[in-house]
């Protein structure tokens, strides 16, 4: 059931994602993008990233992947792959052999050749899906502890020389990702390859960095040079942390990182922003270059956050659900009781629908009248006379007579009670006629099958009839008792005079005796078959009264936990900020209740086609009343208009639910905004780590995805405005179902990396062991 009911909400937070967010167009990029992932490390990064900018990019079906890798990979139709050399498996070697089989190798770096000229060709051909073409963005994504990343300037540059060959202006970015949350296994391994290739790459991004090497390759393997002249190798390199700049290990760890380089990606590949208002700073990216760039030609880094505050849907869906079945429960409550007439006629227990029954169930009065017929013995009358009825039936039929009637009369009555009693059940009576009827139902029937119950009590009718017809079977023996007892010749018959033949006489009597005593016997037959009914209708009145009574706990239970569940998801969304939900939905609930009632009748929900009564409860069981319920609030409730707002305007609409003085937990307004602006900072802390990082070094830019023209963005805008130390702005998008916010900051160095310092000493004694990180072989970096 709690499956069930996390289902509908997961459903209906992604129904209203894909409904309020199918019309923004802002998120396009501008120019094509190229990405480049290096080693098997960066496969699960490769699937995140691609999948993310499947869901949120308009015209990424113009982006191309490729993959680097030396025995894993994935394919996909935008994937193109390029394997590299095997590494050796000796550990001491592992990373240097990498580049020293590179540089052998011919016929590899020819198929690596022609994959990179493939991915320029094909990138070539997206330009329809792009607004600008004249430039081309490589977008390299790798792992740090990845021994293929030590292949970074090689496959960078060579992918470059040929987009180079098509677009006027080729650019590269660097996202390299840095695992410090680490189970234990091989830590100083991985530590020790982090290390030498973040110490590389402080080379690469030096303002004087040069390289060249013969790396173009024909398919007749002629070789060309590649060069790159003094100028860092790429135009920013982000590091990525799982460990944010607070020394905080990331809840989603890699997760967020993937997310980031695709929202990164974006940013740095979207048209100019247009300052929409006063205080709105676009975002430049050769601005931020410049900023972060520092003195002297030393390398500088950046690194970033993302931080997302959706609307609180899943809780929404959840508080709707559980505010819904309180109103219904409160309905099923509230059903007329059953009045005593109305709950006999319902139930076929008036004086006139028993007969009918008993009527129906008593053999045929002919059957009497078969029995006169039967043999009897040679006793005279005269013997006859002096005897009791019971000696005479004995003397006359020798027992033939009982077993007549209990075979052809007594035995087919009491199966007919049995095919009556499995045909037309009072059960079934009770749930076709109390529970699903709309003016009654199952609390209706709660009450009219309990043992101490207001209005008609079904069990007191019960008992009293079963007592009165006891009473009539005890009265009846009696009479049949002392009937047997008479003597034959004390009987009002008329058996004849003296020349009357005794075998008449004795006709006469058997037709007495078999009329007297068996009709008496049919008449407590049916005061005894009328006994057992009513008994069995007692017994399936406390068993289905059981029954009920176990669907009444669950549905007091399922009111608990619906509630439970919604205020724990409630809790769960303070950080995405949750607040006023209860409030505020349980009143939107209520208007929205009263208005369909209003147009469709106060029990409108017992209706089939809506929840419907107890009876479709009691046959399909709590999880199917979950299952209308859910389909009750998807069509009936959850599209009205309050639950199509905008993230923001749906944060207004929270921000000014009324509520008591004394209530402390409903916001006002400027709480709200305040309690956002703090959850979206706090949650974009960046993923990187620096120590004694002096203010003079450090940079910040701060962006809000969000449509600037919203209150709330304005009051982001209008805060701290004249003492704000960072550059701050929106990037305008029409998005409604949430903010979104990042945060940039660079011009660090390797030094102030805590990851660089903690680390250092792992590859240092690596390094004294014997292990071999650096590259070997033709080297052309200097």
């Amino acid at each position: 059931m709690r499956d069930l009911i996390n289902e509908f909400a997961t459903q209906y937070v992604a129904d209203l994602q894909r409904q309020l967010d199918s019309g923004y167009g802002q998120r396009s990029l501008q120019n094509p993008v190229l990405f480049l992932f290096i080693g098997d490390k960066s496969v699960e990064a490769l699937r995140a990233v691609c999948a993310s900018n499947e869901r949120d990019w308009q015209n990424s079906r113009g982006v191309l992947y490729m993959h680097a890798y030396q025995e894993k990979t994935w394919e996909h139709p935008q994937v193109l792959g390029c394997r590299l050399p095997q590494a050796d498996a000796d550990k001491k070697t592992m990373r240097s052999s990498v580049h020293e089989r590179f540089v052998e190798d011919e016929a590899s770096k020819m198929e690596l050749n022609k994959a990179m000229k493939l991915a320029s060709v094909r990138i070539a051909e997206t330009g329809k899906l792009f607004s600008a073409f004249q430039q081309v963005n490589i977008a390299v994504v790798t792992r740090a502890d990845d021994p293929a990343a030590i292949l970074l300037p090689e496959l960078t540059l060579l992918l470059k020389s040929y987009l180079n060959e098509l677009f006027k202006n080729v650019s590269a970015d660097l996202y390299v990702l840095l695992q410090e949350r680490n189970n234990g296994e091989a830590f100083g391994f991985s530590a020790a390859l982090s290390v030498s290739f973040l110490e590389e790459l402080n080379r690469y991004q030096r303002s004087d960095y040069s390289y060249r090497a013969n790396l173009l390759v024909t398919e007749d393997l002629v070789k060309l040079p590649v060069e790159h002249e003094k100028a860092p190798l790429f135009s920013i390199a982000y590091l990525l942390s799982d460990k944010t700049e607070h020394g905080l290990f990331l809840e989603g760890g890699m997760q967020e990182n993937y997310e980031l380089i695709s929202k990164l990606v974006l940013l740095n590949n979207k048209q100019a922003e247009h300052e929409f208002s006063e205080g709105n700073e676009g975002y430049n990216k050769l601005q931020f270059i410049r900023n972060i760039a520092g003195d002297g030609g030393q390398s500088r880094f950046a690194s970033a956050g993302l931080s997302k505050v959706k609307r609180p849907t899943h809780a929404i869906a959840l508080t709707v659900l559980a505010a819904v079945f309180d109103r219904y429960w409160e309905r099923l409550k509230e059903g007329e009781l059953v009045p005593k007439t109305k709950a006999r006629e319902k139930l076929g227990l008036s004086a006139h629908e028993l007969e009918r029954k008993m009527a129906a169930i008593m053999p045929e009065p002919h059957m009497l009248e078969e029995m006169t017929g039967l043999m009897t013995s040679g006793v005279s009358y005269s013997e006859l006379s002096g005897m009791t009825m019971r000696e005479a039936e004995l003397a006359l039929f020798d027992g033939s007579s009982q077993a007549f009637f209990e075979t052809n009369m007594a035995s087919v009555a009491k199966e007919r009670l049995e095919r009556l009693l499995v045909q037309e059940p009072l059960a079934d009576l009770i749930q076709d006629r109390v529970m699903a009827d709309e003016r009654f139902g199952l609390y209706a029937a709660y009450q009219l099958t309990a043992e101490h119950a207001n209005g008609a009590n079904l069990l007191d009718e019960l008992r009293t009839g079963i007592r009165e017809a006891a009473r009539q079977v005890e009265l009846i023996r009696a009479e049949l008792a002392e009937l047997y007892q008479q003597r034959v010749d004390r009987q009002d018959i008329r058996v004849g005079g003296f020349f009357t033949r005794d075998k008449e006489r004795v006709r006469t009597l058997v037709r007495h005796l078999l009329h007297v005593v068996y009709e008496k016997k049919l008449e407590l037959l049916e005061w005894e078959l009328l006994h057992a009914l009513l008994v069995d209708y007692e017994r399936q009145t406390e068993v289905i009264h059981r029954q009920i009574s176990e669907q009444v706990d669950q549905l007091e239970g399922l009111q608990k936990q619906l509630r439970e569940i919604a205020q724990a998801s409630v809790r769960e969304a303070t950080d995405y900020l949750g607040k006023n939900v209860d409030e505020y939905y349980e009143s939107v609930v209520r208007d929205t209740m009263r208005s369909l009632e209003a147009a469709k009748g106060s029990g409108f929900y017992m209706e089939q086609r809506y929840i419907g009564s107890g009876a479709l409860l009691f046959q399909n069981r709590i999880a199917g009343l979950v299952e209308r319920l859910c389909q009750f609030c998807r069509n009936e409730i959850l599209t009205r208009s309050p639950f199509a707002l905008s993230f923001e305007a749906e944060l207004l609409a929270r921000a000014n639910v009324g509520a008591a003085y004394d209530n402390r937990s409903v916001l006002t307004r400027e709480d709200l905004f305040f309690d956002l602006s703090q959850v979206l900072e706090q949650r974009a802390a960046v993923h990187m780590e620096v120590f004694h990082f002096l203010q003079k070094h450090r940079y910040e830019e701060k962006y809000l995805f969000a449509d600037i023209h919203n209150d709330f963005v304005q009051y982001v805008l209008r805060k701290d405005e004249g003492i704000r130390t960072y550059k701050q702005g929106c990037i305008h998008e029409e998005q409604k179902s949430g903010i979104e916010k990042m945060n940039l900051m660079g011009g660090f160095g390797m030094e102030d990396l805590m990851f660089y310092r903690n680390n250092k000493k792992y590859h240092a004694s690596y390094v004294e062991s014997g292990f071999v990180f650096d590259r070997t072989g033709e080297e052309g970096a200097s």
